[in-house]
């Protein structure tokens, strides 16, 4: 019999045509953690007879949520990798800019493409249909990698042995996998920020010792209802969608207060731009914010040690108020934030 361990385990990752339609796995995925799972709600019967025991419990609608974590990576010789999980963030197509060998990831009003993940455990496969990123955090901190952390939404989990499923341990086994992932690391961060009266340079850099980057597709939380020709399973959820505006937000601490620009540009409501720029081993890959406004300024003083100050910072619909900030083949950003990957995977997701 095997034995489940955690360093044998493999996720396998695939574009699904359909919603909620399993496919096999076409690529693995490094991760750290996960904890997706599969709750049944129970309806317990208040039948009265005179006994203390409980009498009954009916199986009730299926939940399939849970959050998987990792590091971000360059992903060389890996058939997709982090790039998928941005993709289904994002929510819209991808582009290639040939010119740069850059993959760029534009966000769209409704999040209509999902994928099937699939979790080697050596005991048995662990398949989620139907999965769309809620949230996605991207953090880091002085003397670290960079992380990552999703928490999905998926129609239902299947394990080996259930009817439907479609992975195999063979299959997600048999995945090629070559090379080594090349993590990025806090120090491949280039962190700029300034007004809107010009390009980004390199007078804009600032020096920060961690930050956090929140996307939330606000996305409706498992829904249910009777059947009908497109909803065959009352029992599994309705397709997620979104359910009110989307929300980017980035948070930053600087390591010491040394200037009071950031607060002036507070008090002053300046419309701001800031991108986040990683680099390592001819990887890249970047977040751009090209309409924002701070919010929740905080220096305080904690004792005896330097004050370090703390920001927020809202991202908004650029609505073409910032000209300067584009993708490098000079796309235009029009959303709240763009993101552009160099990484192992020639195309960007076919959606």
């Amino acid at each position: 019999m095997s034995l489940g361990q955690g360093y044998a385990a493999r996720m396998a990752i695939a574009n699904e045509s359909s919603w909620g339609t399993g496919v096999a796995g076409e690529a693995i995925v490094p991760f750290s953690s996960e904890d997706l799972n599969r709750t049944i709600e129970m309806i317990e019967s208040n039948f009265l007879d005179g006994h203390a025991a409980r009498r009954a419990l009916y199986a009730s609608v299926i939940k399939a949520l849970g959050n998987l974590s990792g590091e971000l990576d360059g992903y060389y010789g890996y058939a997709g990798g982090f790039e998928y999980l941005l993709w289904a963030f994002a929510g819209g197509a991808g582009s290639r800019d040939t010119t740069n060998g850059l993959n760029q990831y534009k966000v769209a009003d409704q999040v209509v493409n999902s994928l099937t993940l699939a979790v080697l455990k050596d005991v048995s496969v662990w398949e989620l249909p139907g999965v769309k990123v809620n949230t996605l955090n991207i953090k880091g901190s002085a003397g670290g990698a960079i992380e990552f952390s999703a928490d999905i939404i998926a129609k239902t989990l299947l394990r080996t042995g259930d009817s439907g499923i479609v992975n195999t341990s063979g299959g997600i086994n048999g995945i090629s996998q070559t090379g080594v992932p090349i993590t990025f690391l806090f120090d491949d961060l280039i962190f700029r920020i300034g007004d809107q009266s010009d390009a980004l340079a390199s007078g804009d850099q600032l020096k920060i010792d961690d930050f956090s980057f929140d996307g939330n597709n606000n996305l409706s939380e498992p829904q249910f209802s009777t059947e009908d020709s497109s909803h065959t399973d009352s029992r599994l959820t309705l397709e997620p969608k979104r359910n009110g505006f989307r929300d980017v937000k980035l948070t930053f601490k600087l390591p010491r207060y040394e200037s009071d620009q950031i607060f002036t540009w507070l008090n002053n409501d300046t419309a701001l731009q800031a991108d986040l720029k990683f680099s390592r081993s001819g990887y890249e890959f970047n977040i751009l914010l090209p309409n924002i406004k701070l919010v929740d300024p905080k220096a305080p003083i904690s004792g005896a040690e330097l004050v370090a100050p703390t920001f927020e910072i809202i991202a908004l619909r650029n609505n073409g108020q910032n000209t300067y900030m584009t993708y490098q083949d000079s796309d235009a950003i029009t959303d709240e934030v763009g993101f552009e990957i160099k990484s192992g995977r020639p195309n960007p997701v076919d959606v």
